[in-house]
């Protein structure tokens, strides 16, 4: 009392006959100091109390094109019921910033195929998903036994998506000396469904690019004559947000959603 009496310049309480009594002075003060407590109360209980339903939390999240096709839909379609006053950014980083980004608390969450992501970080599988050839419908090549020769002979659209885990693909085309004509060299696969419906290229795909796209667009994917590698697709959250109570729900609710 004696140091708050010294920092103010004034007496806050006086003894009275059922014990410490504020003064006028500090009863004036309280309207203004009172609220301020209870917005360092909500703050310091926000990471204990995370309410789906009241919150307004942006959730930063990094994924390809792909996760946006195939779980952006679902995912947001989900929020809006379940909290629907919170809101999903979709982040874009190069492989080498996402790391730093999600250090930063710039990024809640990333999921896909992320092998820079080690130390620091955790991370959850989610599902895993082979590599298909997509061609169009009708295509020619369909009407042969599709072999690594047979689609040697057609032109490739090649997606070198080097900020992501998908340019395992060129790294085993380069390892395994095979050579293909490119048509066309893309860093992301959401335009080609667009380019084979309208030519006789050919490409390769995870596969679940052709479960969200295969009915809209006239094309079809087939097994790939290639050995190709499966991937696996997690969810990474970095130490600092792990026992954070709104992305502890969040990741709950993406592996609910997505999990295989």
């Amino acid at each position: 009392m004696k140091r708050l009496k010294l920092c103010l310049g004034d007496q806050l309480f006086y003894r009275a006959s059922s014990g410490l009594a504020p003064t006028p002075y500090a009863e004036e003060i309280a309207k203004t100091i009172i609220p301020c407590f209870d917005s360092i109360e909500q703050a310091i209980n926000s990471n204990l109390n995370f309410e789906p339903l009241t919150s307004k939390r942006v959730f930063n999240v990094s994924m390809t094109d792909v996760g946006e096709v195939f779980l952006l839909p679902k995912l947001i379609s989900h929020l809006a019921t379940v909290a629907p006053e919170s809101s999903i950014e979709i982040v874009r980083c190069s492989s080498q910033n996402i790391q730093k980004e999600m250090e930063l608390g710039n990024i809640d969450i990333a999921i896909g195929l992320l092998p820079e992501l080690k130390a620091g970080f955790y991370q959850r599988r989610l599902f895993s998903q082979k590599y298909k050839l997509m061609l169009r419908k009708g295509h020619p090549l369909l009407s042969e036994k599709i072999t690594q020769d047979s689609i040697l002979k057609y032109k490739h659209i090649s997606i070198n998506s080097k900020d992501t885990g998908h340019c395992i693909i060129e790294k085993y085309l380069e390892d395994n000396h095979i050579n293909r004509l490119v048509a066309s060299r893309l860093t992301h696969f959401i335009a080609v469904p667009y380019i084979l419906g309208a030519s006789d290229f050919i490409a390769t795909v995870p596969e679940k690019l052709d479960d969200m796209t295969g009915t809209h667009f006239d094309v079809i994917t087939v097994d790939h004559p290639l050995k190709l590698p499966e991937i696996q697709i997690n969810i990474f959250w970095h130490a600092r947000l792990h026992e954070d109570s709104a992305n502890t729900w969040l990741r709950g609710l993406i592996f609910d959603l997505f999990s295989e």
